[in-house]
């Protein structure tokens, strides 16, 4: 199991305050999940930038630097390892060109994806996680869509809400809370693991594993649910498939 946090922010910001300094923010969560991690930050002008190591955050000074990274997509994780050996190339986030996606979960069988891969974008697997194949059928998706290089629209969120409602379909799917970004649009879908969604005044939209503090506005993303965050024009999120969970519950 893995926690994860996505942010979408209408000012670029570092990033110091959620990762390092929140009760229940990553660096804390790395004690309980010390396999590795990694932060992803995009900017419109630069573009991504990603940075990953295989230790555990609360002990990697290097953490805390990345954390500064300024931005206004954030795309962080940290790692308990259940497929794979604790390398960098088995840290999320992972990236294919504009495309940056991480996992919390586990796939109990990836036969299902297996004939469904494209040669290409399984033969850019680098390691040896089910996430990583997860991502790799995901774009082949994507890619005969042709989509891959296309804004985000109404067809990727066609194509993305038919792959996942496969994948929660798929004998030995498991759990698929997946985070998938291009810097523009995060994408977030929850299935198996908890996931949770917070609105900050058209400010911010941010979406956790778990809440990292006691703020009363996080909502629960309901299970099987597909949630769209966009950056621009203007900061919007809006539930694609399945619902958010009353907060009455």
């Amino acid at each position: 199991m893995c926690r994860l946090l996505a942010v979408v922010s209408t000012a670029p910001g570092g990033w110091r305050r959620r990762l390092v300094d929140a009760p229940r923010g990553l660096r804390q969560l790395s004690h309980e999940h010390p396999h590795g991690w990694g932060v992803a930050v995009h900017t419109p002008a630069g573009g991504w930038s990603v940075h990953r190591q295989a230790r555990a955050a609360f002990q990697d000074d290097d953490f805390a630097v990345a954390a500064e990274g300024v931005g206004t997509v954030l795309l962080a994780h940290v790692r308990q390892g259940t497929v794979g050996a604790v390398a960098t190339r088995n840290t999320h986030p992972f990236r294919r060109g504009r495309w940056v996606f991480m996992h919390n979960g586990t796939i109990e069988s990836t036969a299902w994806m297996r004939d469904r891969h494209s040669a290409t974008r399984l033969d850019e697997v680098e390691g040896q996680t089910d996430s990583e194949q997860l991502f790799a059928w995901l774009l082949s998706r994507l890619d005969a869509a042709g989509l891959t290089d296309a804004p985000c629209g109404a067809d990727t969120d066609r194509v993305l809400t038919e792959a996942l409602r496969e994948a929660r379909a798929a004998r030995g799917g498991g759990a698929i809370n997946v985070v998938l970004s291009d810097g523009c649009t995060v994408y977030a879908h929850r299935w198996g693991r908890t996931l949770f969604l917070r609105e900050e005044a058209g400010a911010a939209v941010s979406v956790a594993s778990e809440p990292e503090d006691c703020a009363a506005d996080w909502r629960e993303v309901a299970e099987g649910s597909l949630v769209r965050v966009d950056h621009a024009p203007t900061l919007r999120c809006a539930v694609l498939d399945g619902a958010m969970v009353s907060a009455s519950r």
